[in-house]
């Protein structure tokens, strides 16, 4: 649809071009034409009216009412006559004269002069005064088809990002209402289990099964109410986003690879960095995302992922997540964070996308990925506004 629009719009400009352009030659002929007509009759006149050509000038000018500029000058460029010049002058002013013989040279530049010897005169006759602003007519008209097709365009993305947004927010909020049951039937079988098997049985060394498996369930229900968030304007608050940060990463750490390779998190944020005015489940998922972006980057291999805050400035608060994997493909770089595009090979393309939408929509932030050379690892840098009062307590 939209090629097909551009398609007729490009049509219709270059209809507009050509149309014009036909225009312009055709009255540049009747300019030419005229200027031959003043000639013949010019020729045809008695040797009498002819010593007087400023005479028959005006006659022609007034018979045939044309905006045209005409110059008469003798064979030597000297101005004798002139009408419908585009500028005031008087031939017996010797500055006006010469500027008048300046634009005789333009219409001389434009249209061969007319001599006629016998009489001692040229005629120099310019185009149409109102053929200058027709040129601009292709333009300006292309400048309002332009404008006309890039506010449709506007429209008509919006219109499908609208829709977009409207069908994500209505599915994410159905999955939350269907993840419901089965959850709360999970609760259930786990305190059956335990109470089965005995706490003991459900231990693996160092790690209590229940424990990690309530864990598990804990977050289905937290990513259960994150879902229900999506689509509606967040309820913020002052969140240390520290807490936060230290979380997530107790509840990875159990859970990184222990086999052949390993992953460590680093959280590097000072104990007083200012709270943050925000959405505690819906920043958590934003953070969560980028850290499960940075363990899908550094899968097989050895590295770390460090969560830092960067610092404060005019009340926002700067944060970065960094990993040591490969780092991002620069074909994919300028489009990371749009719908559908991952970096890995079975990647929907939405974590990112999600991402930027919880903190530039929802909490009026910005992320970014920030330059990095090839093989130097993935950086996402992430400003949020601090609460209300946070400087003063820092």
């Amino acid at each position: 649809m939209p090629i097909a629009v551009a398609g007729v719009s490009a049509a219709v400009l270059l209809s507009y071009v050509a149309y014009t352009r036909q225009l312009n030659d055709a009255l540049r002929r009747d300019a030419r034409v005229f200027g031959r007509i003043y000639a013949s009759a010019f020729q045809g006149v008695s040797a009498e009216a002819a010593r007087r050509p400023e005479l028959m000038f005006r006659i022609l000018q007034e018979s045939l009412n044309l905006e045209i500029p005409i110059v008469l000058t003798d064979a030597s460029g000297v101005p004798r006559s002139a009408a419908r010049l585009p500028f005031d002058y008087d031939l017996t002013d010797s500055a006006s004269v010469r500027r008048v013989r300046r634009y005789v040279d333009q219409l001389d530049a434009r249209s061969a002069p007319i001599e006629l010897p016998d009489y001692d005169i040229v005629i120099h006759v310019g185009e149409p005064l109102f053929l200058r602003r027709l040129k601009w007519i292709p333009w300006l008209q292309a400048a309002v088809l332009l404008v006309t097709v890039l506010v449709g365009g506007w429209v008509v993305v919006g219109s499908f990002r609208g829709e977009r947004e409207r069908i994500w927010s209505a599915m994410a909020r159905e999955s939350a209402h269907q993840m419901g049951t089965p959850l709360s039937s999970l609760t259930g079988w786990l305190e059956e289990a335990e109470e089965s098997a005995g706490r003991a049985a459900l231990r693996r060394g160092d790690v209590d099964l229940v424990d990690e498996m309530k864990a598990d369930v804990d977050r289905l229900l937290k990513v259960s109410r994150r879902f229900e968030l999506i689509g509606r304007s967040p309820d913020l608050q002052p969140v240390r986003v520290q807490d936060v940060l230290e979380r997530l990463r107790a509840y990875f750490a159990v859970r990184l690879p222990s086999l052949g390779s390993r992953v460590s998190i680093r959280v590097d944020v000072p104990d007083d960095a200012p709270p943050v005015l925000g959405n505690e489940p819906l920043l958590e998922w934003a953070f969560e995302n980028l850290i499960k972006n940075a363990l899908d980057a550094l899968a097989g291999r050895r590295g770390t992922v460090t969560l830092t805050w960067i610092g404060s400035d005019l009340g926002r608060s700067a944060y970065r997540v960094r990993d040591t994997g490969p780092g991002v493909d620069p074909g994919v770089r300028k489009r990371l964070f749009d719908i559908g595009v991952s970096t890995k090979e079975r990647g929907w393309g939405v974590g990112l996308s999600l991402t930027r939408r919880i903190v530039e929509d929802m909490h009026d932030g910005s992320i970014e990925l920030e330059p990095a050379a090839e093989g130097e690892g993935a950086s996402f840098r992430i400003e949020l506004p601090e609460a209300p009062g946070a400087e003063d307590a820092a």
